[in-house]
Protein backbone atom coordinates (compact mmCIF):
# COMPACT_ATOMS: atom_id res chain seq x y z
CA UNK A 1 0.00 0.00 0.00
CA UNK A 2 2.36 2.37 0.83
CA UNK A 3 4.10 1.63 -2.66
CA UNK A 4 1.04 2.87 -4.26
CA UNK A 5 0.51 5.95 -2.15
CA UNK A 6 4.48 6.79 -3.56
CA UNK A 7 3.57 6.45 -6.82
CA UNK A 8 0.28 8.23 -6.58
CA UNK A 9 1.63 11.13 -5.32
CA UNK A 10 4.54 10.97 -8.23
CA UNK A 11 1.81 11.40 -10.49
CA UNK A 12 -0.39 14.23 -8.72
CA UNK A 13 3.30 15.99 -8.86
CA UNK A 14 3.84 15.35 -12.32
CA UNK A 15 0.36 16.68 -13.16
CA UNK A 16 0.33 19.93 -10.92
CA UNK A 17 1.59 23.04 -12.66
CA UNK A 18 2.02 24.45 -9.36
CA UNK A 19 4.57 21.98 -8.05
CA UNK A 20 6.55 21.47 -11.29
CA UNK A 21 6.81 25.38 -10.90
CA UNK A 22 7.93 25.12 -7.06
CA UNK A 23 10.67 22.08 -8.52
CA UNK A 24 11.95 25.52 -11.25
CA UNK A 25 12.20 27.18 -8.67
CA UNK A 26 14.64 25.06 -6.35
CA UNK A 27 16.65 24.28 -9.66
CA UNK A 28 17.10 27.66 -10.70
CA UNK A 29 17.67 29.17 -6.99
CA UNK A 30 20.05 26.64 -5.88
CA UNK A 31 21.75 27.23 -8.90
CA UNK A 32 22.22 30.45 -8.82
CA UNK A 33 23.52 30.18 -4.93
CA UNK A 34 26.28 28.20 -6.55
CA UNK A 35 27.10 30.92 -9.22
CA UNK A 36 26.84 33.47 -6.60
CA UNK A 37 28.83 31.85 -4.28
CA UNK A 38 31.62 31.30 -7.16
CA UNK A 39 30.87 34.82 -8.81
CA UNK A 40 31.84 36.38 -5.29
CA UNK A 41 34.51 33.63 -4.50
CA UNK A 42 36.35 34.70 -8.27
CA UNK A 43 36.29 38.23 -7.61
CA UNK A 44 37.23 38.05 -4.36
CA UNK A 45 40.67 35.85 -4.87
CA UNK A 46 41.29 38.35 -8.02
CA UNK A 47 41.61 41.00 -5.30
CA UNK A 48 43.42 39.34 -2.99
CA UNK A 49 46.18 38.10 -5.67
CA UNK A 50 46.75 41.87 -7.44
CA UNK A 51 47.16 42.84 -3.92
CA UNK A 52 49.95 40.36 -2.87
CA UNK A 53 51.18 41.11 -6.25
CA UNK A 54 51.83 44.54 -5.60
CA UNK A 55 53.41 44.23 -2.37
CA UNK A 56 55.43 41.81 -3.83
CA UNK A 57 56.61 43.94 -6.79
CA UNK A 58 57.54 46.45 -4.30
CA UNK A 59 59.81 43.98 -2.05
CA UNK A 60 61.56 42.87 -4.76
CA UNK A 61 62.39 46.29 -6.05
CA UNK A 62 63.11 46.91 -2.40
CA UNK A 63 65.58 44.08 -2.17
CA UNK A 64 67.40 44.73 -5.49
CA UNK A 65 68.00 48.48 -3.85
CA UNK A 66 69.55 46.58 -0.93
CA UNK A 67 71.53 44.35 -3.11
CA UNK A 68 73.05 47.17 -5.37
CA UNK A 69 74.16 49.30 -2.53
CA UNK A 70 75.78 46.33 -0.53
CA UNK A 71 77.86 44.92 -3.65
CA UNK A 72 78.79 49.06 -4.23
CA UNK A 73 76.96 49.14 -8.07
CA UNK A 74 75.02 52.22 -6.72
CA UNK A 75 75.32 55.12 -4.08
CA UNK A 76 73.76 54.58 -0.42
CA UNK A 77 71.05 57.37 -0.17
CA UNK A 78 69.33 58.14 3.20
CA UNK A 79 65.94 56.99 1.97
CA UNK A 80 66.19 54.10 0.34
CA UNK A 81 66.30 50.47 1.11
CA UNK A 82 65.35 51.54 4.43
CA UNK A 83 64.37 48.47 6.77
CA UNK A 84 61.22 50.88 8.10
CA UNK A 85 60.30 50.34 4.36
CA UNK A 86 59.65 46.47 4.11
CA UNK A 87 56.13 45.73 3.19
CA UNK A 88 55.28 41.96 3.52
CA UNK A 89 51.44 41.15 1.90
CA UNK A 90 48.81 39.04 4.92
CA UNK A 91 46.13 37.61 3.36
CA UNK A 92 43.32 35.11 4.78
CA UNK A 93 42.82 32.02 2.73
CA UNK A 94 39.47 30.57 3.38
CA UNK A 95 38.30 26.99 3.03
CA UNK A 96 37.67 25.02 -0.25
CA UNK A 97 33.72 25.37 0.58
CA UNK A 98 34.03 29.45 0.59
CA UNK A 99 32.16 29.82 -2.38
CA UNK A 100 29.45 27.64 -0.52
CA UNK A 101 29.37 29.53 2.37
CA UNK A 102 30.57 33.09 2.23
CA UNK A 103 29.67 34.04 6.17
CA UNK A 104 32.12 36.59 7.42
CA UNK A 105 34.63 37.06 4.95
CA UNK A 106 32.91 39.97 2.79
CA UNK A 107 32.23 41.99 5.53
CA UNK A 108 36.03 41.33 7.66
CA UNK A 109 39.11 42.62 5.95
CA UNK A 110 41.04 39.48 4.68
CA UNK A 111 44.18 41.51 3.61
CA UNK A 112 47.00 43.06 5.90
CA UNK A 113 49.63 45.08 5.60
CA UNK A 114 52.78 43.96 7.39
CA UNK A 115 55.43 46.44 7.83
CA UNK A 116 57.41 48.22 10.34
CA UNK A 117 55.32 51.34 9.75
CA UNK A 118 52.53 49.74 10.98
CA UNK A 119 50.56 48.53 13.86
CA UNK A 120 47.86 46.15 15.68
CA UNK A 121 45.67 48.98 14.76
CA UNK A 122 46.38 50.40 10.94
CA UNK A 123 48.06 47.45 9.27
CA UNK A 124 44.61 46.65 8.11
CA UNK A 125 44.82 48.05 4.21
CA UNK A 126 41.94 50.58 3.27
CA UNK A 127 39.83 49.10 -0.09
CA UNK A 128 36.25 49.67 -1.11
CA UNK A 129 33.71 46.94 0.27
CA UNK A 130 30.89 45.78 -1.35
CA UNK A 131 27.83 47.84 -2.13
CA UNK A 132 26.62 48.34 1.75
CA UNK A 133 23.26 47.18 0.62
CA UNK A 134 24.36 43.72 0.08
CA UNK A 135 26.37 43.96 3.19
CA UNK A 136 23.21 44.49 5.09
CA UNK A 137 21.14 41.72 3.44
CA UNK A 138 23.88 38.83 3.25
CA UNK A 139 25.03 37.32 -0.43
CA UNK A 140 22.65 34.76 -1.66
CA UNK A 141 25.10 31.79 -1.57
CA UNK A 142 24.22 27.59 -0.69
CA UNK A 143 24.10 28.56 3.15
CA UNK A 144 21.56 31.36 2.79
CA UNK A 145 19.64 28.52 0.43
CA UNK A 146 19.85 25.52 2.48
CA UNK A 147 18.98 27.69 6.06
CA UNK A 148 16.41 30.16 4.90
CA UNK A 149 14.52 29.04 1.71
CA UNK A 150 14.41 25.43 1.89
CA UNK A 151 12.44 25.11 5.21
CA UNK A 152 9.60 27.52 2.93
CA UNK A 153 10.02 25.14 0.16
CA UNK A 154 9.27 22.26 2.24
CA UNK A 155 6.32 24.33 3.90
CA UNK A 156 5.14 24.88 0.46
CA UNK A 157 5.09 21.62 -0.98
CA UNK A 158 3.53 19.81 2.40
CA UNK A 159 1.10 21.91 4.45
CA UNK A 160 -1.18 20.79 2.74
CA UNK A 161 -0.26 17.00 2.04
CA UNK A 162 -3.94 15.68 3.84
CA UNK A 163 -5.98 18.90 4.16
CA UNK A 164 -7.39 18.85 0.51
CA UNK A 165 -7.93 14.92 1.19
CA UNK A 166 -10.04 15.48 3.95
CA UNK A 167 -11.68 18.40 2.78
CA UNK A 168 -13.44 15.92 -0.60
CA UNK A 169 -13.00 13.06 2.18
CA UNK A 170 -10.47 11.26 -0.09
CA UNK A 171 -8.74 10.28 3.27
CA UNK A 172 -12.14 8.13 4.46
CA UNK A 173 -11.43 5.67 0.99
CA UNK A 174 -7.45 5.58 1.66
CA UNK A 175 -8.14 4.88 5.44
CA UNK A 176 -10.79 2.13 4.42
CA UNK A 177 -7.64 0.31 3.33
CA UNK A 178 -5.17 -1.45 6.06
CA UNK A 179 -3.17 1.81 6.32
CA UNK A 180 -2.92 4.53 9.26
CA UNK A 181 -3.39 8.16 8.00
CA UNK A 182 -0.19 8.99 9.56
CA UNK A 183 1.66 6.62 7.01
CA UNK A 184 -0.54 8.11 4.19
CA UNK A 185 0.81 11.52 5.25
CA UNK A 186 4.32 10.36 5.73
CA UNK A 187 4.35 8.64 2.36
CA UNK A 188 3.28 11.87 1.01
CA UNK A 189 5.59 14.03 2.05
CA UNK A 190 8.48 11.21 1.82
CA UNK A 191 7.83 11.62 -2.14
CA UNK A 192 7.41 15.08 -2.05
CA UNK A 193 10.32 15.74 0.71
CA UNK A 194 12.35 13.23 -1.04
CA UNK A 195 12.31 14.97 -4.40
CA UNK A 196 13.38 18.44 -3.28
CA UNK A 197 16.59 16.55 -1.40
CA UNK A 198 17.72 14.86 -4.62
CA UNK A 199 17.53 18.40 -6.38
CA UNK A 200 19.34 19.90 -3.29
CA UNK A 201 21.74 16.81 -3.03
CA UNK A 202 22.49 16.72 -7.14
CA UNK A 203 23.15 20.87 -6.65
CA UNK A 204 25.20 20.62 -3.93
CA UNK A 205 26.88 18.08 -5.28
CA UNK A 206 27.77 19.98 -8.40
CA UNK A 207 29.40 22.82 -5.76
CA UNK A 208 31.38 20.14 -3.80
CA UNK A 209 33.33 18.59 -7.54
CA UNK A 210 34.31 22.07 -8.55
CA UNK A 211 35.65 22.96 -5.03
CA UNK A 212 39.89 22.69 -5.28
CA UNK A 213 41.56 20.25 -2.59
CA UNK A 214 38.48 19.40 -1.31
CA UNK A 215 38.74 16.69 1.45
CA UNK A 216 36.45 13.83 1.53
CA UNK A 217 35.24 14.48 5.88
CA UNK A 218 34.45 17.86 4.56
CA UNK A 219 32.18 16.31 1.49
CA UNK A 220 30.68 13.94 4.21
CA UNK A 221 30.13 16.91 6.77
CA UNK A 222 28.30 18.86 4.72
CA UNK A 223 26.16 16.03 3.38
CA UNK A 224 25.44 14.89 6.65
CA UNK A 225 24.46 18.09 8.08
CA UNK A 226 22.25 19.30 5.67
CA UNK A 227 20.37 16.10 5.57
CA UNK A 228 20.19 16.38 9.29
CA UNK A 229 18.59 19.83 9.04
CA UNK A 230 16.16 18.08 6.17
CA UNK A 231 14.94 15.64 8.44
CA UNK A 232 14.63 18.08 11.18
CA UNK A 233 12.13 20.10 9.31
CA UNK A 234 10.20 16.89 7.51
CA UNK A 235 9.68 15.61 11.21
CA UNK A 236 8.09 19.74 12.31
CA UNK A 237 5.79 20.21 9.35
CA UNK A 238 4.71 16.27 9.49
CA UNK A 239 4.42 17.32 13.45
CA UNK A 240 2.26 20.37 12.52
CA UNK A 241 0.15 19.25 9.44
CA UNK A 242 -0.87 15.75 11.02
CA UNK A 243 -2.45 18.19 14.00
CA UNK A 244 -4.67 20.32 11.60
CA UNK A 245 -7.25 19.90 9.68
CA UNK A 246 -7.49 22.47 7.64
CA UNK A 247 -4.09 23.38 5.35
CA UNK A 248 -4.25 27.05 5.94
CA UNK A 249 -4.40 27.08 9.53
CA UNK A 250 -1.65 24.52 9.41
CA UNK A 251 0.51 26.82 7.29
CA UNK A 252 -0.23 29.73 9.23
CA UNK A 253 1.47 27.67 12.56
CA UNK A 254 4.31 26.60 10.28
CA UNK A 255 5.11 30.19 9.18
CA UNK A 256 5.36 31.37 12.25
CA UNK A 257 7.27 28.84 12.96
CA UNK A 258 9.83 29.62 10.50
CA UNK A 259 10.46 32.80 11.66
CA UNK A 260 11.11 31.57 15.23
CA UNK A 261 13.52 29.15 14.07
CA UNK A 262 15.01 30.96 11.42
CA UNK A 263 15.31 34.87 12.34
CA UNK A 264 13.63 35.35 15.83
CA UNK A 265 16.53 32.86 17.74
CA UNK A 266 19.84 33.31 15.83
CA UNK A 267 18.69 37.12 16.44
CA UNK A 268 17.94 36.63 19.84
CA UNK A 269 21.04 34.31 20.62
CA UNK A 270 23.89 37.07 19.23
CA UNK A 271 21.88 40.01 21.50
CA UNK A 272 22.09 37.81 24.79
CA UNK A 273 25.75 37.19 23.83
CA UNK A 274 26.48 40.78 22.95
CA UNK A 275 24.72 41.68 26.29
CA UNK A 276 26.56 38.97 28.41
CA UNK A 277 29.77 40.06 26.71
CA UNK A 278 30.09 42.99 25.34
CA UNK A 279 32.94 44.26 23.94
CA UNK A 280 35.64 47.29 25.10
CA UNK A 281 35.24 50.40 24.03
CA UNK A 282 36.59 51.42 20.42
CA UNK A 283 37.61 55.13 21.13
CA UNK A 284 39.12 53.96 24.25
CA UNK A 285 41.61 52.16 22.33
CA UNK A 286 41.52 54.43 19.84
CA UNK A 287 42.07 57.23 22.53
CA UNK A 288 45.15 54.92 24.13
CA UNK A 289 46.91 54.52 20.68
CA UNK A 290 46.71 58.18 19.97
CA UNK A 291 48.51 58.71 23.56
CA UNK A 292 51.05 56.52 23.17
CA UNK A 293 51.70 57.70 20.10
CA UNK A 294 51.93 61.17 20.98
CA UNK A 295 54.24 60.41 23.75
CA UNK A 296 56.66 58.35 21.79
CA UNK A 297 56.94 61.45 19.62
CA UNK A 298 58.01 63.88 22.54
CA UNK A 299 60.72 61.01 23.72
CA UNK A 300 62.32 59.63 20.66
CA UNK A 301 65.68 60.94 21.51
CA UNK A 302 65.71 59.90 25.37
CA UNK A 303 63.79 56.24 24.13
CA UNK A 304 66.47 55.94 21.30
CA UNK A 305 69.46 57.03 23.73
CA UNK A 306 68.06 54.70 26.52
CA UNK A 307 68.27 51.89 24.05
CA UNK A 308 71.97 52.40 22.47
CA UNK A 309 73.49 51.88 26.26
CA UNK A 310 71.31 49.23 26.81
CA UNK A 311 73.30 48.51 23.32
CA UNK A 312 76.41 49.64 23.53
CA UNK A 313 77.95 47.08 20.53
CA UNK A 314 75.47 48.63 18.23
CA UNK A 315 76.98 51.31 15.91
CA UNK A 316 75.35 54.53 14.98
CA UNK A 317 74.64 54.70 11.30
CA UNK A 318 73.79 57.36 8.74
CA UNK A 319 73.16 60.75 10.22
CA UNK A 320 71.23 62.42 7.57
CA UNK A 321 68.62 59.42 7.87
CA UNK A 322 64.87 61.25 9.45
CA UNK A 323 64.43 61.13 13.05
CA UNK A 324 61.01 60.15 11.84
CA UNK A 325 61.38 56.32 10.79
CA UNK A 326 62.76 56.03 14.78
CA UNK A 327 59.97 58.08 16.11
CA UNK A 328 57.63 55.68 13.88
CA UNK A 329 58.83 52.90 15.13
CA UNK A 330 58.79 53.27 18.47
CA UNK A 331 55.79 54.66 18.71
CA UNK A 332 54.45 51.72 17.22
CA UNK A 333 56.10 49.71 20.04
CA UNK A 334 54.31 52.30 22.92
CA UNK A 335 51.12 51.71 21.10
CA UNK A 336 51.00 47.73 21.26
CA UNK A 337 52.20 47.65 25.00
CA UNK A 338 49.53 50.47 25.81
CA UNK A 339 47.15 48.85 24.43
CA UNK A 340 47.81 45.41 25.22
CA UNK A 341 45.35 45.04 28.01
CA UNK A 342 42.29 46.17 26.01
CA UNK A 343 43.21 44.38 23.04
CA UNK A 344 43.29 40.95 25.61
CA UNK A 345 39.78 42.08 26.51
CA UNK A 346 38.74 42.27 22.75
CA UNK A 347 39.87 38.53 22.63
CA UNK A 348 38.60 37.69 25.38
CA UNK A 349 35.41 39.28 24.62
CA UNK A 350 35.23 37.66 21.38
CA UNK A 351 36.11 33.99 22.79
CA UNK A 352 33.49 34.42 25.48
CA UNK A 353 30.78 35.06 22.77
CA UNK A 354 31.28 32.30 20.75
CA UNK A 355 31.40 29.25 23.56
CA UNK A 356 28.11 31.05 24.52
CA UNK A 357 27.25 30.66 20.87
CA UNK A 358 28.24 27.09 20.57
CA UNK A 359 25.62 26.58 23.37
CA UNK A 360 22.48 28.63 22.08
CA UNK A 361 22.67 27.25 19.16
CA UNK A 362 21.16 24.32 19.92
CA UNK A 363 18.00 26.61 20.14
CA UNK A 364 17.86 26.40 16.69
CA UNK A 365 18.49 23.91 14.00
CA UNK A 366 19.20 27.04 11.16
CA UNK A 367 22.09 28.56 13.82
CA UNK A 368 23.01 24.97 14.07
CA UNK A 369 23.66 24.32 10.34
CA UNK A 370 24.71 27.74 9.90
CA UNK A 371 27.77 27.95 12.12
CA UNK A 372 28.81 24.53 11.36
CA UNK A 373 29.15 24.98 7.51
CA UNK A 374 30.51 28.25 7.60
CA UNK A 375 33.14 27.03 9.98
CA UNK A 376 34.09 24.11 7.71
CA UNK A 377 34.47 26.81 4.58
CA UNK A 378 36.84 29.01 7.58
CA UNK A 379 34.64 32.06 6.71
CA UNK A 380 34.06 32.33 10.36
CA UNK A 381 35.10 35.22 13.27
CA UNK A 382 37.04 32.43 14.65
CA UNK A 383 38.97 31.89 11.55
CA UNK A 384 38.98 35.65 11.00
CA UNK A 385 40.44 36.26 14.71
CA UNK A 386 43.18 33.67 13.99
CA UNK A 387 43.77 35.21 11.19
CA UNK A 388 44.33 38.51 12.56
CA UNK A 389 46.64 36.98 15.65
CA UNK A 390 49.19 35.14 13.36
CA UNK A 391 49.13 39.13 11.42
CA UNK A 392 50.24 40.58 14.75
CA UNK A 393 52.70 37.73 15.37
CA UNK A 394 54.16 38.20 12.09
CA UNK A 395 54.68 41.94 12.60
CA UNK A 396 56.34 41.28 15.90
CA UNK A 397 58.53 38.73 13.90
CA UNK A 398 59.81 41.95 11.37
CA UNK A 399 59.98 44.27 14.00
CA UNK A 400 62.58 42.01 16.05
CA UNK A 401 64.50 41.37 12.90
CA UNK A 402 64.83 45.35 12.07
CA UNK A 403 64.36 46.57 15.43
CA UNK A 404 68.68 47.53 15.90
CA UNK A 405 68.99 48.70 12.17
CA UNK A 406 66.07 51.11 12.60
CA UNK A 407 67.20 52.63 16.07
CA UNK A 408 71.02 52.86 14.89
CA UNK A 409 69.83 54.50 11.58
CA UNK A 410 71.64 51.42 9.62
CA UNK A 411 70.21 49.00 7.11
CA UNK A 412 69.58 45.57 7.66
CA UNK A 413 71.59 42.84 5.68
CA UNK A 414 70.28 41.11 2.52
CA UNK A 415 70.61 37.78 4.21
CA UNK A 416 68.63 39.17 7.27
CA UNK A 417 65.88 40.22 5.01
CA UNK A 418 65.66 36.86 3.42
CA UNK A 419 65.72 35.16 6.96
CA UNK A 420 62.05 37.02 7.46
CA UNK A 421 59.41 34.58 7.59
CA UNK A 422 56.69 35.33 4.86
CA UNK A 423 53.20 35.41 6.46
CA UNK A 424 51.58 32.56 4.41
CA UNK A 425 54.60 30.01 5.83
CA UNK A 426 53.21 31.00 9.04
CA UNK A 427 49.39 30.46 8.48
CA UNK A 428 50.01 27.54 6.65
CA UNK A 429 51.72 26.06 9.66
CA UNK A 430 49.12 27.57 12.05
CA UNK A 431 46.64 24.71 13.92
CA UNK A 432 43.30 25.70 12.24
CA UNK A 433 40.11 25.67 13.97
CA UNK A 434 38.82 22.16 14.85
CA UNK A 435 35.30 21.62 13.83
CA UNK A 436 33.51 18.64 15.15
CA UNK A 437 29.99 18.22 13.69
CA UNK A 438 29.05 14.68 15.13
CA UNK A 439 27.21 16.43 17.76
CA UNK A 440 24.95 18.82 15.80
CA UNK A 441 24.67 16.41 13.38
CA UNK A 442 23.02 13.87 16.21
CA UNK A 443 21.11 16.24 17.61
CA UNK A 444 19.04 17.69 14.78
CA UNK A 445 18.42 13.93 13.88
CA UNK A 446 17.38 13.10 17.24
CA UNK A 447 15.08 16.27 17.07
CA UNK A 448 13.24 15.46 13.76
CA UNK A 449 12.92 11.44 14.46
CA UNK A 450 11.51 12.52 17.95
CA UNK A 451 9.02 14.91 15.97
CA UNK A 452 7.94 12.06 13.48
CA UNK A 453 7.26 9.41 16.33
CA UNK A 454 5.48 11.92 18.14
CA UNK A 455 2.97 12.95 15.07
CA UNK A 456 2.61 9.05 14.43
CA UNK A 457 1.48 8.44 18.23
CA UNK A 458 -0.75 11.43 18.09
Amino acid sequence: MNKVILSYEFLRMRRSMATISLFMFVILASSYSIWSGMAWQTSHQDSLSEFVEQIDKKGSEWRSDLEDIESGKSQSSPYVARPMDINFPAIHETGPTSHLAIGMTEILPARLMISPRRNGLSMIEAYEFDNPMTLLFGRMDFVFFVTVIVPLLLIALNFDVIASDRARGLNRMLLSNPITESSIIANRMAARTGLLFVIILTVLSVGLYISNNLPFDNVIAWIFLITAYIVFWYGLIFLVVSKNKKGFSGLSNLVSLWLFFVLIIPAASNSITGYLYPQPSKLELLSDARSATSEATKQTAELTQQFLEDHPELTIGDDQVPGYYRALFLSNSMVKESTKPIVAEFTKSLDDREDMLDVLQYLSPTTILQRNLIAIAQTDSRSHALFIETASQHVDLVNDAVEDAVLTSNRISVSTFDQIPKFQDIWEATEKPNVTVIWPITFMLFLGIALISLARRN
